[in-house]
């Protein structure tokens, strides 16, 4: 039976209870995923770990190359309450990729916990009060640049979920445990290669031609474009060229590997050509090819007002003291992106972002500094109370039906605030070809069953 908003404290001890008693394991396996770091689209050893331990959770069915990805994975659960097909559907998710050169300065080993915790505290408070009920933890790949959820949800990985939730860990505010509940940018990321023509840089330059010139001037073009841009965008990336460069023959390939970020998917169609009128005037101005190749889309977080303040509520409900205050600051901002983003655009979506309270200064996602934070005891900590707070927020969307055709609604007029659909429009007709490859299960053996390498990252 549906339960009314006055009572959601009724499950507080016992969601606590029940993530005190995974705390240890939990531990093992966010250092285990730390000291193993890997790439988007090769989280093996992640992968791996996360599905043994799942595994062994009751009445979790788990399917361990999920939508045809190698290292995607589901975790399923329906209460013994829950007697028919029509049981509502939540949905979590747990991230697994390192950074490249940084090993896990993302702290998407907490992530992939927090996942965890989420969903089995989850699930046990519906068996503990036969409660009907339906979960879905997604291991999500490539959050760092592959678009792993992007993926996911083309192929229908989250067409079940009445709402889905997740984690992230962010700075440390002061010492203090925590979390907010963060806007993000949407980025397109853009891969332009430029084809010239080689030739001896002293004998015969007259006959070559340059792809490191028209990288250098739409390079230029770029930085002079920042000037006419809105606040919040940004506009960035790197030149990559070739092992065959020598400063003896002039360069026939290069490459520049860039993100277009904007606060909102409308500004960001507003920006997108822009930025290709720079790629495209370089090519004609030194005469190279110009090829294009979108990598990414991800979408602004649209987060659930709703969502949000029963996660702030509950959040404080179980961890706000006098000596210690759990505070959750309803408009944090950010510049990154992430892919949850897209998600947030298909159903109802929270994505808090917690405190690590001995983060310093300096310790922020993405700096080398991070990933030592994302290991510490005070780390692992307040992810388990975020998890707490989750899973509280989850049995609040199983539980109640008024709550959950309230979130629908107040999603719908959210998008349509945004004018979502004609942005996406926009987007779809302007962005070049999509061209990265998507890894398929069908792969190696070794591949397939997570014995693939890591990406030797720094930790």
């Amino acid at each position: 039976m549906p339960h009314n908003d006055s009572d959601l404290s009724k499950f507080d001890d016992a969601v606590k209870k029940h993530i005190r008693d995974l705390e240890d394991d939990l531990r093992e396996l966010s250092h285990s995923i730390h000291s193993n770091p890997e790439l988007g689209w090769n989280e093996h050893h992640a992968h791996k770990v996360l599905t043994d331990y799942m595994e062994k959770q009751d009445g979790f069915k788990i399917t361990r190359h999920a939508y045809d990805l190698p290292t995607a994975w589901s975790a399923v659960f329906k209460s013994s309450a829950a007697k028919d097909d029509d049981a509502p559907t939540i949905g979590f998710n747990s991230e697994m990729d390192a950074l490249k050169g940084m090993g896990h300065a993302c702290g998407h080993n907490l992530i992939a916990i927090a996942g965890c915790a989420s969903a089995i505290a989850t699930a046990r408070t519906l068996e503990q009060f036969k409660l009907p009920g339906r979960i879905i933890l997604l291991g999500t790949p490539a959050e760092e640049g592959g678009g792993g959820k992007a993926v996911l949800l083309d192929r229908g990985a989250y067409k079940e979920m009445a709402a889905c939730l997740m984690l992230h860990p962010g700075e440390g505010r002061g010492g203090k445990h925590g979390a907010g509940i963060m806007s993000s940018n949407c980025i397109s990321g853009v891969a332009a290669t430029f084809q010239g023509v080689p030739s001896h840089a002293g004998a015969t330059p007259e006959r070559a031609i340059n792809a490191l010139d028209a990288a250098f001037v739409a390079y230029s073009a770029i930085s002079a474009l920042r000037q006419q841009t809105p606040d919040g965008s940004r506009i960035h990336g790197i030149i990559t060229g070739s092992e065959e460069w020598s400063p003896n023959v002039i360069p026939s390939k290069a490459q520049m590997v860039y993100g277009i970020r904007s606060h909102s998917a409308f500004k960001l169609a507003d920006l997108i050509p822009k930025v290709l009128r720079c790629f495209e005037g370089a090519a004609t101005a030194t005469g190279c090819k110009l090829e294009l190749v979108h990598d990414h889309l991800y979408l602004e977080l649209v987060q659930n007002d709703s969502l949000a303040r029963t996660f702030a509520e509950a959040a404080k409900r179980c961890w706000d003291s006098k000596d210690e205050p759990y505070e959750v600051d309803p408009n944090m901002v950010t510049g990154a992106s992430t892919d949850f983003g897209n998600v947030s655009y298909a159903c109802p979506a929270l994505h808090p972002m917690f405190n690590l309270p001995e983060a310093g200064p300096d310790d922020h996602p993405h700096s080398a500094s991070y990933a030592k934070t994302a290991t510490l005891a005070s780390s692992h900590e307040a992810t388990l109370r975020a998890s707490t707070a989750l899973a509280l927020t989850a049995l609040q969307v199983l539980t109640s039906d008024q709550f959950r055709k309230d979130l629908h609604e107040a999603w719908q007029k959210d998008l349509k605030a945004i004018d979502a659909e004609h942005a996406m429009g926009r987007l779809k007709s302007m962005l070049p070809e999509k061209g990265v490859p998507i890894p398929s299960e069908k792969k190696e053996e070794q591949e397939a069953n997570g014995n693939g390498h890591s990406c030797g990252c720094s930790r």
